[in-house]
Order: structure tokens, then C-alpha cells, then sequence
């Protein structure tokens, strides 16, 4: 058979199996009976070998269908990585109308926009590192719209340019920009920016991930004002060097439903600004949180948030299947070999939970036991 479809590398975890495939740079979950079938079919030379070797199992004109859906799924699983496009546009000038200056410790960044509707895809996020010193700075960036593409510009050099209807992968692509600023790293050194939002307890951390409106960023909240500190909201980094989730300084965005839940416990709640970028995304507000003492730490969890209403606080383990399923879709992760391989072993690594929860008191309880064993398995 073609071998040169067949996953790059794959590791077991339980029940399930996670193949990487170089050629297209992605990663796909299947159980341990196709995970057989997959290795018979690649290890025979022909579809006539395939069907023999399961002659004693299936009929031959099933095992011919079988050998079909096989050969379509590696076809699927091996479309070409293609890298974003940049273009090769040159730095304009002409667009710099709003000039905003951040103060990150003793980074400063400069960002030059060219509207007030640019301005809100990656202002209100950092807006409470929004500075008025004018003094020289670190690192400047130029978001702008042109022609109906929004883009990227760092020190002059173009980062991105995409539709701006597509403008979730500019502030993708900013974020990943700002972290390498700010922890002196370039992207080649980033395993890859996982969709979910990172908390501490000054020890270790736990990454909380989920489809949008299932209470990830909520609970993050929830959890900042009872002694744990936000160590990344909704993009978090992680470090080829040390397998380490690394601080990113982007406020917790709080959806309006989440608003009267938190007003109470969150001080000047009421007085931080509504911010409406789209009616998809409804009102937002973007929560500050003290930066935590550590600018990385280890991950011991991977929990997947279920908020549903007037439930009890159940955290259980859950299948690697449905952790990945979660993750993937909105995360970015490199296209290096080596990359991929310590993705997989950290995946290993990691306890996989999920949590159901409504009582805010017995979540934070719960979490903090979590930790607590964390903390001594490790001593």
C-alpha cells in the first residue's frame, strides 16, 4: 500500500489512539480496532493482501469496502499544510490614525491603528496595560484595514494579512506576536497557543478548555477572585523548551450572561467598559487580573468546563478523544516534527478531567483540591 500516507508518528492513550501527520500537520483520534485495521492495511502490498489477511473475518466484497473507507481516510488525513498567506505588501504609513502606547513590566509597545473598528480586534484585551508615556519603544505594531484584508505589521515586517472577515486569525496571529515580545522568544520556539484559558495556584496549573459558552472564561473568573491567579485567558502558550504554559497578559473576556454572577464579587465590575465587536459575540467586558508571580509554570490537568445550571460539582476523567476534539479546533500548533512528537508526550503527561458545575463555592473547593493533589504527588 502507499505508505507514504501513513501517520507520521502515534502514541496510545487508553482506549484511543492519536496519529500526527506530518504532510498536513494534523492530528486525528481513532480507537483501537481501526488503529489494527490501519496497521493491516499498510502492512499489505496490495488490496488483494488486505482482503486475504481478513478473508477469515469478512466477506471479500466488505473487506474491498473496508480497504476504500481506509485509503479515504489517510487522503483526508494527508491534504497539504498550507501556511497563511502573508502577501507581499510593504509597511504603509498612511494608515496610522490611532496611536495607542502599553506598558508590559518594562516593555513597551507600541501599536498604531488605522480605525476605531480595528482598533477594538486586539485594543480592549490589553487596554488595562494602555500607557500614556510616549518614551521609546520596544516594539511597534501597525494593525490596518486595506482593501478589505486587515494587517499585521511588527517593526515593519509584515506578520499577516488576511480577510478581515477572518479577523480571529490576526488576533491570533498578534498574540503570538506580543508573547515572543514579551518572553523574548521567536515562534519557532512554541510548541503551539492552545485554545482554553490557564490558572495558578503559584505551584503548577490547569488548563481549562470547552466550546465557546460552556463557562471556561467564566469559571477563570470565578477563580481569579478566590486565591488562584490567571496565567493565560482563552490563547494558551506552551514552550517546546520546558513543556511549560507561559503568562499571557490578555484580560479574561466575560460574555454578557456571565455579568451579574461576577458584578458581585469582582471590584469595579460595573465600571469596566462594554465592549460590542460583533452580534456574534454579543457584549463583552474584558477582566483584568494580577499578573501571578511566575511568568510560567508546569500542567498537571487538562479539564474540560460544562457549566449547566443548578447541577451538582462532579469532576471526573474523561477520554482522551473528547479533550483533543475540544482543543484542536481553535488552537494553533506547529508544523515541526519535534513539536508535534512533545505535544504528544505532554498530552501523556497530563491528568484529563472534565468538570460539571454551578455552585461557584464548590467548583473553586473542588479545583483547589485538585491542586492540592497535585502539588503532593510532586513533592
Amino acid at each position: 500500500m502507499n505508505t507514504k500516507l501513513a501517520p507520521t508518528y502515534k502514541k496510545m492513550f487508553g482506549d484511543y489512539w492519536i496519529l500526527w501527520y506530518s504532510i498536513s500537520n494534523s492530528y486525528s483520534v481513532i480507537n483501537s480496532d481501526f488503529e489494527l485495521l490501519l496497521d493491516t492495511y499498510l502492512a499489505s502490498n496490495t488490496q488483494k493482501d488486505f482482503s486475504n489477511t481478513l478473508s477469515d473475518q469478512i466477506p471479500v466484497s466488505d473487506s474491498l469496502k473496508l480497504s476504500e473507507t481506509i485509503h479515504n481516510y489517510l487522503k483526508d488525513c494527508n491534504n497539504p499544510y498550507s501556511p497563511p498567506n502573508t502577501s507581499s505588501d510593504t509597511l504603509d504609513t498612511s494608515h496610522r490614525n490611532i496611536s495607542k502606547h502599553y506598558l508590559f513590566d518594562s516593555k513597551r509597545i507600541q501599536i498604531y491603528y488605522s480605525s476605531e473598528l480595528v482598533l477594538k480586534t486586539v485594543h480592549p484585551a490589553i487596554a488595562y496595560y494602555c500607557n500614556t508615556s510616549t518614551a521609546n519603544t520596544d516594539v511597534t505594531f501597525d494593525i490596518y484595514l486595506k482593501n478589505d484584508n486587515l494587517y499585521l505589521f511588527k517593526n515593519g515586517e509584515l506578520m499577516s494579512c488576511v480577510p478581515k472577515r477572518e479577523y480571529h486569525l490576526l488576533q491570533g496571529k498578534f498574540i503570538m506576536q506580543l508573547l515572543c515580545s514579551l518572553h523574548n522568544k521567536v515562534e519557532q520556539d512554541w510548541i503551539g497557543t492552545l485554545h482554553g484559558s490557564t490558572i495558578t495556584d503559584g505551584n503548577s496549573s490547569i488548563l481549562f478548555v470547552g466550546k465557546s459558552g460552556k463557562g471556561k472564561s467564566t469559571l477563570s473568573a470565578l477563580l481569579a477572585t478566590n486565591g488562584f491567579e490567571l496565567l493565560a485567558d482563552d490563547v494558551s502558550p506552551l514552550l517546546s523548551e520546558n513543556q511549560h504554559i507561559y503568562y499571557n497578559p490578555s484580560s479574561i473576556s466575560i460574555k454578557e450572561g456571565a455579568f451579574n454572577l461576577l458584578q458581585p464579587l469582582v471590584k469595579n465590575f460595573e465600571k469596566l467598559p462594554i465592549v460590542e465587536f460583533n452580534k456574534t459575540k454579543g457584549q463583552l467586558k474584558y477582566m483584568p487580573c494580577t499578573k501571578p508571580k511566575q511568568d510560567h509554570y508546569p500542567c498537571h490537568a487538562i479539564v474540560l468546563v460544562n457549566y449547566v445550571s443548578e447541577s451538582e460539582t462532579i469532576i471526573e476523567p474523561i477520554s482522551i478523544k473528547h479533550i483533543l476534539e475540544t482543543i484542536i479546533e481553535d488552537s494553533w500548533l506547529s508544523p515541526n516534527p519535534k513539536h508535534a512528537q512533545q505535544f504528544l508526550d505532554w498530552l501523556q503527561k497530563v491528568k484529563l478531567y472534565q468538570v460539571t458545575y454551578s455552585d461557584t463555592n464548590s467548583v473553586s473547593s473542588e479545583i483547589s483540591a485538585l491542586f492540592k493533589q497535585f502539588n503532593y504527588q510532586n513533592q
